[in-house]
């Protein structure tokens, strides 16, 4: 199969860039031929400490893994995280930056964020299956010739809300993840086009659908190349209380035959 992906992405109005705590993976965008692909968003809990660091450890876990069951790419995440936290304590140590008082309890409970993982795989030369994973409110929206196909994990804007499922960095948690983590699969045709969204555009996408809008056009229109384009029209969102203040993230990805 052959895809075209686009990635834009942006921190809450207010932040710099340091301070984005959304992922996505792939980061390379442009045409892909590949059997099998695997795209993936998450959203860092903004109320534990290095959240966007887990966030990117999670997307690049799942579209790396070479394993499709997900409580052992999930279980290879969180032993990364040990991995990227004892270097991370470390560098805080070389750079005389050690650890304060006020950031131990914070870091004993770990690091959070929603995911949603996308796989696509081949039948025939325009055709496959996609099978996704997701915990949380990031989501994932199947377009066929401009109508809303799948919506994934949430189907409507109300159920959107300020406490999502979280995947945690502690590994003795993994049971309860896997307990609440949501799945889904269906069939892919050549056109069909997947969104990944985290939950600001993920509410404003599901709304506009549901005012019978086409929020897939207006997101088909950017392009990776032209980030001022996105930017400008998220700071309108925003300005217009369409869109909640928090980073935003898209992955597109159109799909098509051999």
């Amino acid at each position: 199969m052959r895809a075209v992906v686009e990635s834009f992405w942006l921190p809450r109005a207010g932040s710099h860039v340091e301070e984005y705590e959304d992922a996505f993976y792939p980061r390379r965008t442009g045409t892909r031929s590949a059997k099998r692909m695997r795209f993936a968003v998450a959203d860092g809990a903004s109320e534990s400490l290095l959240s966007g660091m887990w966030a990117d450890l999670l997307v690049r876990t799942w579209c790396r893994a070479k394993r499709r069951r997900v409580g052992e790419v999930i279980a290879t995440a969180m032993s990364g995280w040990q991995i990227e936290m004892a270097a991370y304590l470390e560098g805080r140590e070389r750079h005389e930056r050690p650890i304060q008082w006020f950031e131990e309890p914070g870091l004993a409970q770990g690091a959070h964020a929603t995911l949603v993982g996308l796989d696509l795989t081949t039948a025939s030369p325009t055709s496959g299956r996609w099978t996704a994973v997701a915990m949380g409110d990031s989501c994932v929206f199947q377009v066929r010739e401009g109508e809303l196909l799948t919506s994934f994990p949430l189907e409507s804007a109300a159920q959107f809300s300020t406490s999502p499922k979280l995947v945690p960095t502690r590994p003795h948690l993994l049971g309860r993840v896997l307990a609440n983590l949501d799945q889904a699969e269906g069939e892919w045709r050549a056109g069909d086009v997947f969104f990944l969204a985290t939950d600001a555009i993920a509410a404003w996408f599901l709304a506009g659908a549901e005012e019978g809008a086409a929020p897939w056009s207006t997101l088909g229109q950017f392009d990776s190349d032209r980030p001022e384009l996105f930017a400008a029209w998220v700071g309108e969102q925003r300005g217009l209380r369409q869109l909640r203040n928090d980073d935003v993230t898209v992955v597109r990805v159109e799909v098509s035959g051999r």
